[in-house]
């Protein structure tokens, strides 16, 4: 049992850091994702489009005054790697 008593204590270390680090999301607290609130205002205009009309579009006016959309919500109905 003297062996096992290093690598207890060693996970039980681990257990109180890994805690105490995070407890904010034990809490329900969450970090503001810029990049996510940035791609669903990008998207709005595709998924907005797509719901109304069942058609993709392939351009967006959303971003940069103007892009190709299949960086941001395009989806291709003849992909075969992605049913």
């Amino acid at each position: 049992m003297k062996n096992f008593i290093p690598y207890i204590l060693a996970i039980a270390a681990f257990s109180i850091v890994s805690l105490a680090y995070f407890s904010p999301v034990l809490q329900g607290k969450v970090i503001h994702q810029s990049d996510i609130v940035q791609f669903k205002g990008s998207a709005k205009e595709l998924n907005d489009y797509r719901n109304q009309t069942g058609k993709e579009a392939y351009w967006t006016n959303t971003s940069f005054g103007g892009m190709p959309a299949y960086n941001v919500s395009a989806k291709y109905p003849n992909n075969l790697l992605v049913k």
